[in-house]
């Protein structure tokens, strides 16, 4: 049976569960638009993907991903496939997650998407509990037995799933989480898969909540230091109360932070005086787009969308409808805007598949959003 330890009234873990728990209820003034909240969350998506791919030894970087993931002369690069079958993970949890119960079955899934078509990070029995011993080197704690598997298995899932108090829930995610690695349930993949399961979890209970501009990047409680992350999963290991809570502590106070870090994302004002407009101003300035096209994104940035008439007068001298179109034309080309609806005359800035993507990540950066260097 899995304990749930009870932490002091007056520790830090309570301050920092309380905190939480008014972070979570507070309601928050969404000003950005839909559109630009969801290429955000898919670029935080990619973040997340190459941030967990590297605790485990991946060196991809995010530019790199960035710039090879459509490029078909790496399809068959692993460690990009790697990265890009952690992003299918949160996206399939954003999918079914709410519809879904966590069981057996949707773990299974998770790591199945998380090792396909792999090789070296691969698994021979991908969407299958082991059946073969595992071990650590230089680790105390050996995996249990492959025929013990199910069972713990079967145990961890009814512990998610308890309909406890809410008070308990925070606790349950970080006890989860490193339950699951101590179980070690598959032969490869368990980080990855383990990460995943605790982006579903919160979810499940609110605390990540993509339809309501409430996002962040729970993998980003481990990337700073990946060293602590080992020391605190082995020295929760023993399962003793005291040294659980200190693992509770350890993550949920990480999750509280990057909560704080995200919550800008949903200020249009943040996003755009500190993200997209500085990330145009540094296109123009490097010559990849012109003054003109610049005032044209600037616009779209600032009104949301815009339409031909919209920006007529960026123009120095009078300018006809054809060569107005001719400009949005270029600008689609470019992927730089796109239209707001299928066949529609009135467009929105376009930077999660652009050339903006990496200059819109590298602005996230600099405002203090992104737990890895976009190119170290």
């Amino acid at each position: 049976m899995i304990n749930t330890p009870t932490p002091k009234f007056d520790s830090d873990l309570t301050k920092t569960i309380l905190e939480l728990e008014h972070l979570k209820n507070r309601s928050l003034k969404n000003t950005t638009s839909e559109s630009i909240f969801l290429q955000l969350k898919n670029l935080l998506h990619a973040v997340e993907a190459v941030t967990s791919a590297r605790i485990e030894g991946n060196h991809t970087t995010i530019a790199s991903y960035i710039e090879k993931r459509d490029d078909d002369s790496h399809k068959n690069d692993e460690q990009i496939i790697e990265i890009s079958n952690l992003i299918d993970g949160l996206d399939f949890i954003d999918k079914y997650v709410m519809e879904e119960p966590i069981s057996a079955d949707f773990i299974k899934e998770l790591h199945r998407i998380v090792v396909g078509d792999l090789t070296h990070e691969g698994d021979k029995r991908a969407g299958a509990w082991r059946d073969e011993p595992r071990y650590i080197a230089n680790a105390e704690h050996q995996p249990p037995e492959p025929y013990d598997v199910p069972d713990l298995m079967r145990e961890l899932i009814d512990y998610i799933n308890n309909d406890n108090s809410e008070q308990y829930d925070l606790l349950k995610i970080a006890i989860t989480n490193h339950r699951f690695v101590w179980i070690h349930p598959f032969g490869n993949g368990n980080g990855r898969t383990d990460r995943l399961l605790t982006y579903a979890l919160l979810c499940k209970k609110g605390y990540i909540a993509p339809n309501r501009m409430r996002l962040f990047n729970p993998t980003a409680v481990f990337a700073g230091d990946r060293n602590k992350y080992y020391d605190m999963l082995a020295l929760a290991d023993d399962y003793k109360d005291e040294h659980i809570l200190e693992w509770c502590e350890y993550f949920l106070s990480g999750v509280r932070d990057e909560i704080k870090k995200s919550e800008s994302l949903a200020d249009a004002d943040f996003v755009n005086k500190k993200i997209l407009l500085p990330s145009v101003d540094r296109m123009e300035k490097a010559g990849i787009i012109s003054r003109l096209e610049s005032n044209i994104l600037g616009r779209a940035i600032r009104l949301n969308t815009i339409k031909a008439g919209d920006i007529k007068d960026l123009w120095d001298r009078d300018v006809t409808s054809v060569a107005i179109a001719q400009q949005i034309k270029k600008l689609r080309d470019r992927n730089l805007i796109k239209p707001t609806k299928e066949g529609g005359r009135e467009y929105e800035i376009s930077f999660d598949n652009s050339e903006l993507t990496r200059v819109t990540l590298e602005q996230m950066d600099l405002a203090g959003l992104l737990p890895i260097r976009v190119d170290h």
